[in-house]
């Protein structure tokens, strides 16, 4: 893949009816409904792709600097979060492409996009998610938030798939089919 930036991985934990979370997250935030193999998954993607681009509200539910990853945090108001002061932790108000042409001039090569729904459309919608790593989770919720929103139209191909406990957790790795 010849960029200009990182690849950007999506990585998401779903319901099988496609929410990522219930309209109650406080409720039932995703920290109570996924397994812990999914979160064991998580953990390690994320700390070998290193990079980590999370919304604001995606923060909010883990309030910290996870360890061994770089995390930017899109905000409107950066300085709302003065007081984290964790070098791995970045506030910005800048647009997906401006922060991935800064991390691209630092030599990043890949990024996960972690969250939430805002997030995951925006990229989508600008065309800069190049695979998707999908935790599917027996569960279903009938309504809540969906893992994307708006206009949205692209095309995947299943890469892998591997079903990651007793449960029937699947993890699916899709990759951007790009147009010729």
């Amino acid at each position: 893949m010849m960029h200009n930036r990182p690849k950007v991985t999506l990585i998401a934990a779903m319901s099988i009816d496609g929410f990522i979370a219930p309209f109650d997250k406080e409720k039932l935030p995703s920290t109570t409904w996924t397994s812990k193999e999914d979160w064991q998954f998580f953990t390690k993607k994320s700390k070998e792709i290193g990079a980590m681009i999370m919304g604001s509200k995606t923060f909010e539910t883990i309030k910290r600097a996870l360890p061994e990853r770089r995390m930017i945090v899109m905000t409107s108001d950066p300085s709302r979060y003065a007081e984290f002061s964790d070098p791995s932790l970045e506030f910005t108000s800048a647009e997906p492409a401006e922060i991935l042409a800064q991390l691209h001039a630092i030599g990043t090569q890949e990024v996960a996009l972690c969250g939430g729904a805002h997030i995951y459309a925006l990229f989508m919608q600008l065309d800069l998610v190049d695979e998707l790593l999908l935790t599917v989770e027996p569960y279903v919720f009938g309504e809540g938030i969906k893992l994307f929103s708006g206009q949205v139209e692209r095309q995947f191909t299943l890469f892998d798939q591997q079903k990651i406990n007793d449960s029937g957790t699947l993890v699916l790795h899709y990759q951007r089919i790009k147009k010729a």
